[in-house]
């Protein structure tokens, strides 16, 4: 049997679209719930309800992230490595939270 040969294309392909959407929302998402989770511990988990709407307002902007990384692998013949690292970090985020929802809920 004969050595397969891999073929190598030098041809870059444009990332997709909704990708670069999807790695801001997800950028976006992050920097919220570092805000939400830092204000909570300076204030020893004696948050106001800024602090629930900068956790709930990281969810749902992973919650978008995901969506627009999801129909970024739509598109045909492009880049997806923006919607890869956008979704991961979204997808992280999103259980994340939905972990520290039923902890709170559970635990309260």
């Amino acid at each position: 049997m004969g050595r397969q040969r891999h073929k190598i294309s030098y041809i870059r392909k444009p990332f997709a679209k909704k990708s670069l959407v999807c790695l801001p929302l997800a950028v976006a998402a992050l920097v919220m719930g570092g805000i939400s989770v830092s204000l909570s511990v300076r204030l020893q988990g004696q948050g106001e309800l800024n602090i629930a709407a900068w956790g709930v307002s990281s969810f749902l902007f992973a919650l978008m992230a995901l969506a627009y990384g999801g129909l970024s692998f739509l598109e045909k013949e492009k880049n997806y490595l923006l919607s890869r690292i956008g979704m991961w970090t979204a997808g992280v985020l999103v259980v994340l939270w939905i972990c520290v929802t039923v902890v709170g809920v559970i635990g309260g």
